[in-house]
């Protein structure tokens, strides 16, 4: 007499909730991987100029970030704003940011702007303080020299 191998036999209930538990095993494997790809990308910290560094030199890398903060009111209806950028080297990202010293109303604080640097190349970004509706010279005016490698 032969033996024979038990047969088991699955309901059919079963096996859709092994294709669910099976998709949702590859998505959760592909977020991983979404997420790890995505920090590898992640470049270096954004280089940060202030006041101080107005007139300088920077190096960049393509795709680097360069951030410019610098003192403001714009309750007196003076704001910096972007004078000159050459823009096969640098982008500007987004709106400038204005950060208040205070909660008091016409308070002073800090405006920031963000550039991408997309190319490699030598240029200058000028930043001028000024009211734009004004045909007037700026009340201050902010140059650094951008090297994107």
């Amino acid at each position: 007499m032969q033996a024979h191998a038990p047969t088991i036999t699955v309901p059919r209930s079963v096996k859709p909730a092994a294709i669910l538990l099976t998709l949702l095993m590859v998505a959760v494997v592909a977020v991983g991987v979404i997420a790890l790809t995505h920090i590898e990308q992640a470049g270096p910290a954004p280089t940060t100029l202030g006041p101080a560094e107005a007139g300088s030199r920077v190096a960049l890398e393509v795709g680097g970030e360069l951030t410019i903060s610098l003192p403001a009111n714009p309750s007196t209806g003076y704001s910096w704003v972007v004078s000159s950028i050459n823009p096969a080297l640098l982008n500007q990202i987004g709106d400038p940011e204005f950060s208040a010293e205070s909660d008091l109303i016409g308070a002073a604080g800090t405006m920031t702007f963000h550039f991408g640097a997309t190319a490699a190349g030598q240029d200058s970004l000028q930043l001028n303080y000024l009211r734009p509706w004004e045909d007037a010279e700026p009340l201050d005016t902010y140059t650094v020299t951008v090297n994107v490698r």
